[in-house]
């Protein structure tokens, strides 16, 4: 069998030129294939490594700008957590002047802090090894948003405290019964007193206001309606709860009421007229206040007219 012979052609462009052939070995014609072969794995290692390289810096440059936005992220989180600790501040202030004014206790700076605890974490060691600014930064950031929402919820808490504690105080204020239920001639104070029909030496548990029948009584205080009627030596009754403050008060010997059982009444409402009913030696109002279980001197609880209570 004839052994296979390898040649070269070279053909020039000219078409006065004629082709050359050069004779290629056996082994020749391996090492060119091994040549071309490595030549255009080379040149595919280029293409990679230059596609690579662009790719590389192409992702490089939206870094930076991530980078930046990043920056920008964490400079606007600094001044907001910065303003959101001086409102804070601001605000305790404030509730450090409402717990003065009610009496109330101070919330030490200890628990404002509204501090937490524990180890570190393998995460937090690295970043801390590692000493990377802009992730130390943002890590402290996430810190002082964490603190801020913690003292938030704490100074939600606390000022909801004040907020009830002022309400009860303003309903108290409102049921405490500090006014005259009517203008005219005090006939009999409270306390012990010679009674006018048995001539017994008696608790005198009221007082007794002279004035025209018919003329308007007023509320007290803010309370609830909770008797209407008649009561033997009391005659026409208005009695009025006052639960927030835990008195009770009692208008007797009217001439008519004005309200009904269950109705709500503010302050100075008119609840009933002046009159002469039941066992009475003449017109006049038998105002009485209790307190719980005990009575109490009303005169005691009257303000000056010039104080503001509502």
């Amino acid at each position: 069998m004839k052994k296979r012979q390898w040649f070269i052609y070279s053909v020039n462009a000219s078409p006065s030129s004629g082709m050359r052939s050069f004779f290629v070995g056996r082994m020749g014609a391996i090492i060119i294939l091994i040549i071309a072969l490595l030549g255009s794995l080379g040149l595919a290692r280029c293409v990679y490594l230059g596609v690579s390289y662009s790719y590389a810096k192409l992702g490089m440059y939206y870094n930076m700008k991530e980078n930046r936005q990043l920056k920008q992220k964490v400079q606007f989180l600094q001044r907001f957590a910065q303003e959101e600790s001086t409102s804070i501040s601001r605000i305790v202030a404030f509730e450090d002047k409402m717990r003065l004014k009610f009496g109330m206790e101070k919330i030490s700076e200890d628990i404002r802090k509204a501090g937490v605890g524990g180890s570190p974490d393998m995460e937090e060691l690295a970043v801390t090894a590692l000493g990377d600014q802009g992730v130390l930064q943002a890590d402290s950031i996430k810190e002082k948003l964490s603190a801020l929402l913690r003292q938030t919820n704490l100074q939600d808490s606390t000022f909801n405290e004040v907020a009830s504690y002022a309400r009860r105080q303003a309903d108290m204020w409102a049921q405490r019964p500090s006014i005259s239920p009517v203008w005219g001639r005090i006939t009999s104070v409270f306390g012990y007193r010679v009674h006018p029909f048995t001539g017994a030496y008696v608790m005198h548990e009221g007082l007794d206001i002279s004035g025209p029948i018919g003329t308007p009584i007023k509320s007290s205080a803010d309370g609830v309606i909770s008797f209407v009627g008649f009561k033997d030596s009391f005659g026409k009754v208005v009695m009025i709860d006052h639960p927030a403050s835990g008195f009770k008060t009692i208008f007797a010997h009217l001439n008519k009421a004005a309200v009904v059982e269950g109705q709500a009444v503010k302050r100075g409402d008119i609840i009933g007229y002046l009159g002469n009913s039941g066992r009475s030696t003449g017109p006049h109002l038998h105002y009485e206040v209790h307190k719980y279980r005990d009575l109490v001197n009303p005169m005691e609880l009257f303000l000056p007219t010039d104080i503001a209570i509502d």
